[in-house]
């Protein structure tokens, strides 16, 4: 199965709506990196949920997931949370499934991260591609944030 790893990285957002793409973004760029066996980085996209309830096995130890949170921070701030920091309310995907639920469910079994950043602006309901430039910005160090979680020397590591 395609999820058979014992680390996931899971970028969940609409990329068709400017900020909320970030996590999208981050996974997009970190899968140009060769990383260590063990290791995958997935673009969710919006159905992070149903990828959680339904695709998980128990090889996945460690969970870290990139998306946008608004937590009233100045745009493209970075914060990692753990699962009962999380804002209520965010991580509905189109079928009104909240990220947060399947993760209470899991978080005793995996490890979970989550590395969130503070929009600027999500655009939805109109499309929007490019991401704010505040959260463009904050790719770099979204993906330190990831290596450092891995145990990856950001400096050694090479792209593919």
């Amino acid at each position: 199965m395609m999820l058979e790893q014992e680390t996931l990285v899971v970028g969940c957002g609409n990329v068709l709506f400017q900020d909320d793409g970030f996590g999208p973004r981050v996974a997009e760029e970190l899968s140009k990196y060769e990383l260590p066996p063990g290791i995958r980085v997935i673009d969710a996209g919006t159905g992070a949920p149903h990828l959680i309830f339904t695709l998980l096995d128990e090889t996945c130890k460690n969970l870290i997931i990139l998306d946008c949170i608004d937590w009233k921070a100045k745009p493209g701030s970075l914060r990692k949370f753990t699962v009962d920091e999380l804002p209520k309310g965010k991580f509905q995907d189109a079928h009104n499934w909240t990220l947060s639920e399947p993760l209470h469910a899991i978080k005793d079994k995996v490890n979970i991260v989550v590395i969130g950043c503070q929009p600027a602006k999500v655009s939805e309901p109109d499309i929007v591609w490019e991401l704010t430039e505040e959260v463009e910005k904050a790719i770099p160090q979204a993906i330190r944030m990831v290596f450092e979680e891995l145990g990856i020397d950001y400096g050694n590591i090479r792209q593919s």
